[in-house]
């Protein structure tokens, strides 16, 4: 390519003059008052390729008669001079259209304007085609030269460039005003930060809990114990990590994630936290602790006299006695109101993380069989015909906390039994395993559980409906304290699968395959 000192400080202007500006309207109105401008023609106009249509549209006309008419029009690829060049992705000079079959006559007829020479070049930005210019009648009497080609296909070249810039301005405008919008009007709580902690956004939310914010995020937390560490969450390799805020003066709670903001390479780029305040909901579990470990406790006291007298009064008349059969059905209810008791007492022990869990390896054996030794009277009175699977009989190992353990399988075989109406009641305990964890499975030949149901099993006080089971008594915590134990082990408890035949719940907890006794 050979240009001329002249030409080449056109050019040298015409990038100055498309660096001056961003917004893509003003870029393509520039790039054809350029484009006239160093070819020196009558008129020009850009045309822009809608790739998913495979069409050309006019988006900027200049000195072409009626502009609106001709901004109506649109090209197939192929279709006319301008349709042929972006086709080809090649350059055109014509100085005589009337004499070229490729030219699209009815464009002349609408705009009302009559056009006799043209060049077209295609707008290309690393091999995509983004649409074509095209400068029509030269101002000069030789008509269009091939030095007018050159001088526009450099032109082309930087145009192009200019384009995708301010398409990609326009969008990153666009998705940051999204991105404000969006988050100034979350309820919860952001932070954005770069991986040294430094606060890069905040909405509106967040400003209003925390208050002064600091330009730090670790200085902006510094009045509260976050749970895990807050500077050992930002090393983490984990990309989401839940946190728990408590503020050290005050009580003031939130709950939040802080989630790894990920570069289309792997590598961490800054993080996000999301939080949100928790602390009417932590005050209300405190007083529902409380409330519940105090009455538990008072009601503990005379339960251990109305229990123990009414069981040695008892004795003292003849079985077949009125004055017996009162007193043993007092001992009966205080005995199953005790155990009631012992419920409540154990989900508000462990609820409130009192209990120390000590984990060893502990045999599945050894858990069925102490646990079934203490629900004899319990399977013997329920008429329940219990089945343990050989599986467990191969000294399959789990750590846990036994004593724990034996409470989560006691429950699951209670709950089996006490909500199947049924007459011939049947439990089958197998081992459980998915992944690296094992367990065991309870199954039972119950009603089943309802679709709709399912969702709030292991929320506490919460019973599968009467209606459904027939009456049961209970308060609905043993599923509740079963989650607990088991999430406290950091091992998972769920309902596989449940239909008219029956239900089988599952927990599982490390394996202990490995661990020596």
């Amino acid at each position: 390519m050979n240009l001329t000192e002249q030409n080449l400080n056109l050019l040298l202007q015409a990038n100055c003059a498309l660096s001056s500006t961003l917004n893509a309207e003003e870029v393509l109105s520039k790039i054809m008052e350029l484009a006239m401008k160093i070819v020196s023609a009558e008129a020009a106009s850009l045309l822009l390729l809608e790739e998913n249509a495979g069409e050309l549209v006019f988006d900027v006309v200049l000195g072409g008669g009626k502009e609106q008419k001709i901004k109506q029009i649109k090209l197939k690829v192929g279709e006319g001079i301008a349709g042929w060049v972006a086709k080809e992705k090649k350059s055109l000079i014509v100085n005589n259209v009337s004499g070229d079959k490729r030219w699209a006559k009815h464009i002349d007829q609408l705009s009302e304007f009559r056009t006799n020479s043209i060049i077209a070049v295609p707008l290309i930005y690393k091999d995509t085609m983004l649409g074509v210019i095209e400068v029509i009648n030269s101002l000069e009497n030789t008509g269009f030269t091939v030095e007018d080609q050159q001088i526009l296909e450099a032109f082309s070249a930087q145009a192009a460039v200019s384009i995708e810039t301010s398409r990609l301005f326009s969008s990153l405008n666009t998705e940051k005003e999204k991105f404000e919008l969006i988050f100034s009007q979350m309820t919860d709580a952001a932070v954005f930060c770069d991986i040294s902690g430094n606060i890069i956004f905040c909405n509106n939310a967040c400003s209003s809990l925390i208050g002064g914010m600091k330009c730090d995020v670790f200085e902006t937390f510094r009045d509260f114990t976050v749970t895990p560490d807050f500077r050992a969450a930002f090393n983490n390799p984990e990309n989401i990590i839940s946190l728990d805020f408590a503020h050290n003066g005050r009580q003031l709670y939130f709950l939040g994630k802080l989630s790894r903001i990920l570069s289309e390479k792997k590598k961490p780029i800054g993080f996000m936290l999301l939080f949100h305040d928790v602390t009417e909901e932590r005050k209300e579990q405190l007083l529902k602790r409380n409330f519940l470990s105090l009455i538990s406790h008072k009601l503990k006291t005379p339960l251990v006299s109305i229990i123990g007298y009414s069981d040695i009064l008892s004795q003292k008349y003849e079985d077949s006695s009125e004055e017996k059969h009162f007193l043993d059905v007092i001992n009966q209810q205080g005995q199953h109101l005790d155990n009631l008791v012992n419920k409540l007492l154990d989900f508000t022990i462990i609820e409130s993380g009192q209990h120390k869990i000590e984990r060893k390896p502990v045999k599945l054996d050894d858990l069925i069989r102490k646990t079934l030794l203490k629900m004899q009277d319990f399977i013997y009175v329920n008429k329940t015909a219990v089945t343990v699977s050989p599986t467990l009989n191969q000294a399959a190992q789990v750590i846990a906390d036994e004593s724990m353990i034996i409470i989560v399988l006691k429950n699951l075989i209670e709950n089996a039994v006490k909500f199947n109406p049924g007459a011939q009641k049947t439990v089958f305990l197998d081992k459980y395993t998915q992944d690296d964890m094992l367990g065991i499975s309870v199954e039972d030949n119950g009603p089943g559980i309802q679709p709709e149901q399912k969702p709030r099993l292991f929320q506490e006080f919460f019973q599968i409906e009467e209606s459904f089971t027939g009456q049961v008594k209970g308060m609905g915590l043993g599923l509740a304290t079963c989650k607990l134990i088991i999430e406290a082990h950091k091992g998972k408890i769920d309902i596989e699968k449940t239909s008219e035949k029956g239900s089988r719940f599952y927990f599982l907890l490390e394996s202990g395959a490995d661990k020596e006794h």
